[in-house]
């Protein structure tokens, strides 16, 4: 038989929303070696989807059918024992639970596709997981433990995680997000070879980045898939609004004070050395964040890039004989107060997203920025809800505003994460790969939203690997090389 798995009329609500459904009525015959892939807009249904198909979730109306040694089965298990799922939450779940695993234990847990090792493993199994780290660049994080992993290291690593199993379904959902050019190049080199043994099925927002041998596209509109070849009739704009509602008008953003000539650097970096876990990850950066000034931090993975943001964001501390000085206007001037710090220098990553265990709805997310705590320990003021509830409007999300942080996707919670960050008017926001998640609409938004804040006086700290992410108002870039920081463009003659 020729067929792989068989999805028969199934609808699948919310979870936690028995009237909201996250796929509706899907048919979907899939033959060995019909590589597809999945498109549509942020939240339309393609992460559960993909989900379903391994066996993670199970519809509450129609079938799904997997054809494994003893032929067709329904039971969930048979979908887990043939696929292999990558996907942000599969890295988010890694990094909330903290597990003190080395990059070769975690790369073994994919033969029994276990999240931890809970067995010995054979010597030749041992010998394919180097191989497979050798032929990705990959050796020397097998010596690594997962939370001293870079987002882009840890991506990588599940990724060959899934390859080595060999599966008969290959199920990838957003799998490029966060690699350097380097790895994607040995990432698709591996996935080409892969093909020949594992139908491939795969989520992507970037259709450049489709392999050209993935010749199926399937669109996901709103809980649907459509038939093959068949493109949504809604427009991008329309997609990204998945229940259909239209946004309140948006208030502006408080533009920050004007410069004077004789202001100070908003930061400063000296001699500034950082150890996690008593390695030395940065080495005496020297750099400075003046008004005006938007930077774009390029570098490999694991080069030091987050680490560099989280110090700047008050969550890495300097070793003794460096400094980081901070003047934040909306703060005051000049502060070493954490709580301060906090206040005025936001970070947008996808660990600090990953770490955000709470579960709370969207609006009570956003009115934690506030204060900058995870989670909520205070009764939020009318105008402070108003105020949260008009920044969302004005990335498009204020109709999510009642729904559970945990029935939305990766994309809605970029947004959200950004609408939280901008409360209280900080003075500067760090943006670690915002762009991971997003579909092409939702970029564009997001990014020309980044250039009016930018216009009305917040400064930006960017990293991305790819150069087509980013504001245009971004105009000085460092370089992020093995922990050392180096500024690549001299505009100002500094």
């Amino acid at each position: 038989m020729n067929e792989l798995v068989r999805v028969e009329n199934v609808s699948l609500p919310l979870p936690g929303e028995a009237d909201a459904w996250a796929l509706r009525n899907i048919t979907w015959h899939i033959d060995r070696g019909a590589h597809h892939a999945l498109m549509g807009g942020n939240g339309a249904g393609k992460s559960t989807l993909l989900r379903l198909l391994h066996g993670q979730c199970w519809p509450t109306e129609g079938r799904v059918l997997w054809n494994g040694p003893d032929g067709l089965e329904d039971a969930p298990l048979a979908g887990r024992a043939i696929s292999a799922l990558v996907s942000p939450a599969q890295q988010e779940n890694y990094q909330r639970q903290g597990w003190y695993i080395s990059g070769r234990e975690l790369l073994l847990t994919g033969f029994d596709d276990t999240p931890l090792l809970y067995s010995t493993t054979a010597a030749e199994r041992q010998r394919e997981a180097e191989d497979m780290a050798r032929r990705l660049d990959a050796l020397p994080l097998l010596e690594v433990c997962v939370p001293e992993m870079s987002q882009g290291q840890l991506r990588l690593l599940l990724l060959a995680r899934a390859l080595l199993r060999r599966p008969a379904l290959l199920l990838l959902d957003e799998c490029a997000d966060g690699l350097d050019d380097r790895h994607r190049g040995l990432f698709f080199a591996e996935l080409d070879k892969a093909r020949e043994h594992s139908t491939v099925i795969m989520s992507t927002h970037r259709p450049e980045q489709l392999p050209v041998w993935c010749r199926h596209v399937r669109w996901v509109v709103e809980g649907r898939l459509l038939p093959d070849g068949r493109t949504p009739e809604e427009t991008p704009e329309a997609m990204l609004n998945a229940t259909g509602e239209s946004a309140p008008p948006s208030a502006p953003i408080r533009p920050q004070a004007a410069p004077t000539a004789d202001d100070a650097p908003l930061l400063e970096v000296r001699n500034a050395t950082v150890f996690i876990d008593r390695k030395e990850v940065l080495h005496a950066i020297d750099w400075q964040l003046r008004r005006g000034e938007h930077w774009r931090i390029v570098g490999a993975n694991g080069s030091g890039k987050s680490t560099f943001l989280r110090m700047l964001a008050g969550d890495e501390f300097v070793a003794d004989g460096g400094s980081l000085l901070r003047d934040l206007p909306g703060q005051g001037g000049r502060t070493s107060i954490l709580q301060e710090i906090r206040k005025g220098v936001r970070l947008v990553s996808d660990l600090a997203q990953a770490q955000y265990g709470y579960s709370l709805n969207a609006l009570e997310l956003v009115c934690s920025g506030w204060d900058n705590t995870v989670g909520n320990y205070r009764d939020y003021s009318e105008e402070e809800v108003a105020q949260a509830r008009a920044v969302m409007a004005r990335l498009d999300c204020i109709t999510l505003a009642e729904k559970s942080i945990r029935s939305l996707s990766t994309g809605q919670l970029r947004r959200l994460f950004l609408a939280r960050s901008l409360l209280g008017s900080p003075d500067i926001l760090l943006l670690d790969e915002p762009c991971s998640g997003l579909d092409e609409s939702s970029r564009r938004q997001y990014l020309a939203l980044l250039d009016k804040l930018a216009a009305g006086g917040l400064h930006l700290v960017f990293v991305s690997h790819l150069p087509t992410d980013g504001p245009s108002c971004l105009n000085r870039t460092a370089l992020m090389e093995d922990g050392r920081l180096r500024v690549i463009d001299d505009t100002d003659g500094r």
